[in-house]
């Protein structure tokens, strides 16, 4: 039977998707996929339909198929399970929030099956996952991660991604501070941050990125917290005004979403020039601590960079190990940081 080749960008017609498909294509030509619910707006690649709610849809677009980006949001994994179940690599830019020991079997599938999965992939986690490695691997023992990711109000994003932020201030989560785990919520606790020029000192709010949930297993953080700052500053008060009202799940109702989608395209409007993003990582062990930032224009280009990074490792078959995998567990510094450097992507390192 033939190695399967194909590269499906599933949910491909977003800001991020069509990014990475413009990537990936040059490199593996005649391989790329697009797949969504209207596969008649991929009009100049090939395309299938699928609905991550659907797994009969699922299973009838994976044919051929040998690597998944997954751009969309699902409610329930049947895309990944499907990808276990049938030995194929995969990868997300929005994965779920699962506990540690409900990925184990998983893991254990996987390995069975022969699939390969790095199961997040982008700005954060991705990026900032393989910049903690890196300084994990520098230090040794790690006592703290901390991250902090700035996002412009006015960068080029769509309604779900505007609608991962709303609901995100609906969910209860832990963060884990001297190893004790301690409850948290969006946009509640708050600290100053610096970010690198031009952008300075902004507050940042808690926020249940998924790559916090996993650093203390993966490198063995005793303090792992994730944090989200939106410039102009105003949008962050907000938001965080809100989440202290008990505001929450602002995108349930269809009126609501309707406003919120009428006020995303406004700010974007309002605020074009603010599409500077920041991402800083510092880990900590003792009285030292490394410093890894990464600034630039359009957050989507820089998600779509570090998901097409992950997707050429898997692919390529850089990565070969099966199982369920963490960027920072199997992904080979080397290559992931040339990659983003032909990108325009290269990151500040200082040590303290």
């Amino acid at each position: 039977m033939p190695e399967k080749q194909d590269i499906l960008i599933v949910g491909g017609y977003g800001e991020v998707s069509r990014r990475i498909t413009a990537l990936l294509e040059p490199t593996h030509p005649g391989s790329v996929l697009v797949a969504g619910r209207n596969p008649s707006q991929a009009t100049e690649l090939r395309s299938r339909r699928i609905d991550v709610d659907e797994p009969a849809s699922i299973e009838a677009a994976l044919a051929g198929v040998g690597t998944i980006v997954a751009c969309v949001r699902q409610r329930e994994p049947h895309l990944l399970r499907a990808a276990i179940r049938h030995g194929i690599a995969y990868t997300s830019i929005a994965p779920p929030w699962i506990e540690w020991p409900d990925l184990m079997p998983l893991n254990e599938e996987a390995q069975r099956t022969g699939a390969r999965l790095i199961f997040g992939t982008g700005l954060e986690p991705g990026i900032a996952s393989v910049l903690a490695m890196m300084a994990a691997d520098r230090l040794g023992q790690v006592d703290a991660i901390e991250t902090a990711l700035l996002l412009g109000a006015g960068d080029a994003y769509g309604l779900d991604s505007m609608n991962f932020i709303l609901e995100e201030l609906a969910q209860e989560y832990s963060i884990l501070v001297d190893g004790e785990r301690q409850p948290a919520r969006a946009f509640t606790r708050s600290v100053q941050v610096e970010f690198p020029a031009p952008i300075g000192r902004r507050r940042a709010y808690t926020m249940p990125f998924t790559d916090q949930r996993y650093y203390p297993m993966t490198l063995h953080a005793r303090t792992s917290v994730a944090r989200i700052s939106i410039d102009p500053p105003w949008v962050g008060r907000l938001l965080a005004g809100l989440a202290r009202l008990g505001i929450r799940n602002l995108s349930a109702d269809p009126h609501r979403r309707a406003a919120i989608e009428g006020l995303r395209k406004r700010l974007q409007l309002r605020y074009a020039d603010h599409n500077l993003f920041a991402l800083l990582v510092e880990v900590r062990s003792g009285e030292k601590a490394i410093h890894l930032s990464l600034t630039g224009h359009r957050q989507a280009a820089a998600t779509a960079a570090g998901a097409v990074t992950t997707a050429e490792a898997l692919a390529n078959r850089e990565m070969d190990r099966s199982g369920l995998w963490l960027a920072e567990q199997v992904l080979n510094t080397g290559p992931f940081l040339s990659r983003l450097a032909a990108m325009g992507l290269v990151p500040v390192i200082t040590e303290r």
